[in-house]
């Protein structure tokens, strides 16, 4: 089996405007920490929405990662909101 490149563009709108960079501050340091070599990941922040691109080289990967940064979005966003 040979594995083809995988990749996910996901937008997140916040809906509080000024909980976006909070999260974005929260994420970013460990982007680099959690990226594996066969990955490559990138953040940003633009007014109310986050926006992730997920590049791996197969899909289960591709699902984890996906998993991984939509769950610590939410942590961060309760984070916040308690």
């Amino acid at each position: 089996m040979t594995s083809k490149a995988c990749r996910a563009e996901i937008r997140i709108r916040v809906k509080e405007p000024s909980k976006a960079r909070p999260i974005y501050s929260a994420l970013a340091p460990d982007l680099k920490k959690l990226q594996g070599k066969n990955e490559r990941l990138g953040l940003t922040v633009s007014g109310s929405s986050l926006g992730f691109s997920i590049e791996t080289d197969d899909l289960a990967s591709l699902r984890a990662n996906v998993n991984s940064y939509l769950r610590l979005v939410d942590a961060a966003h309760r984070c916040l909101t308690l």
